[in-house]
Order: structure tokens, then C-alpha cells, then sequence
């Protein structure tokens, strides 16, 4: 599930359904976890091994997993995070529970900042690599699976390139959100109400 928001399936378009005044058409009676409903089935008759989710924060996770409907635990939830946007307390709730955290933009954006933050280059300066790899490596450092994207051949096969980051590299990463501000780049203001609580 991409996003714990029910778009109409039925709609004028079939990944962005829009109503005739340009908002997004959304479901007003059904939820995720009607659809996660609808996605146990597909395990249940060995259409697939596992099921996931995406965008989820610890309050949504919550709500999914206390559902009476839940029989199966989501094997992974897919999200934007990168030093800007450590999530730390979602990370942790995911662990306690069990299901896996993939990193998806670890780079940030396009033109990303990250690229170009002082910290960032200082550490890949250490190791004599690329900033994109030092986002990566951290990643893989805090135990994540990540999810970089790329269309170059240079720069997928540098993503490739990780490192093992010394412990002190890792906190002063995990602490950049600290001093550069929280910073989500993906954000869902198409959505008719709020996917990511500001606490989260």
C-alpha cells in the first residue's frame, strides 16, 4: 500500500483519480485498514508471500496492527528518510515490532541540500567518497534497507560504493536534524487530510 490514503479505484484516472473541482478523489467511506484487509487474502491464497506498507507513521502502524481485521504483520514499511528526516521513534517502533524500515529518497531530492551540507562532505572527505555514498552508508549503518534512485550509470554504480561508518560518524549524522532543521521532501498536499502528523 503506497499510501494510507484510499484513492477511487473507479475514478478519471487510474493512479491520480481527481473530482471535477482538481482535488484528489478520495473514498470518504473506506481506509487502509479495509484495504490491508483486502491485502491478507492475497497471502492467504499464495498470490504473495508478503505484504507491506508505505508512508506509514507510528500512529497509523498502531491503528493497523490493533485492527481486529489484522491477521498478518506488515513485513515492511517503506518511508522518506536521510539525516534531514531520521524518524527515530518511528524507526524504533518498527523494530520493536518487527517489521522492516526501507529507506526510500536516503539522497533527499533532486538538488538535494544533503549533497552539499558541510557535515556530509567532511565525513565523505574522510572515507575519499561520494556524498551519495556517506547518505547511503549511514542508512545501512542505522540498519535500514535503502531504496536509492537513480537513472545515471556512474551514479548507480557509485551507489553501490558503501562504507562502514565509525560510530561517531553516525550519531553526528543522526544528530543533523538537530542543528539543519526537520525536512520531509516528500509530501502527500495532494492528500484531503493530514498523512504525517507534525510530531512524527
Amino acid at each position: 500500500m503506497h499510501w494510507p490514503v484510499p484513492l477511487n479505484p473507479n475514478g478519471n484516472h487510474p493512479l491520480f483519480p481527481k473530482l471535477a473541482d482538481g482535488s484528489r478523489d478520495v473514498l470518504q467511506n473506506w481506509d487502509f485498514v479495509k484495504t490491508y484487509d483486502s491485502m491478507q487474502t492475497l497471502v492467504e491464497n499464495k498470490q504473495a508471500r508478503a505484504i507491506g506498507v508505505s508512508n506509514f507513521t507510528v500512529k497509523n502502524l498502531k491503528t493497523l496492527l490493533e485492527a481486529p481485521s489484522t491477521r498478518i504483520k506488515p513485513v515492511a514499511n517503506q518511508v522518506e528518510m536521510h539525516p534531514y528526516l531520521p524518524q527515530p521513534r518511528l524507526l524504533e517502533f518498527c523494530r520493536q515490532n518487527e517489521i522492516l524500515i526501507e529507506s526510500y529518497s536516503p539522497l533527499g531530492s533532486t538538488n538535494s541540500p544533503l549533497l552539499t551540507d558541510d557535515v556530509v562532505l567532511k565525513i565523505a572527505s574522510k572515507y575519499g567518497v561520494t556524498p551519495a555514498s556517506i547518505l547511503i552508508s549511514w542508512a545501512v549503518w542505522r540498519g535500514t534497507v535503502v531504496l536509492p534512485k537513480s537513472v545515471t550509470p556512474t551514479r548507480i554504480e557509485s551507489n553501490f560504493k558503501i562504507v562502514k561508518l565509525e560510530d561517531t560518524d553516525g550519531v553526528e549524522l543522526n544528530q543533523l536534524h538537530k542543528v539543519r532543521g526537520i525536512s520531509r521532501l516528500v509530501s502527500p498536499d495532494w492528500a484531503p487530510f493530514v498523512v504525517f502528523d507534525s510530531n512524527e
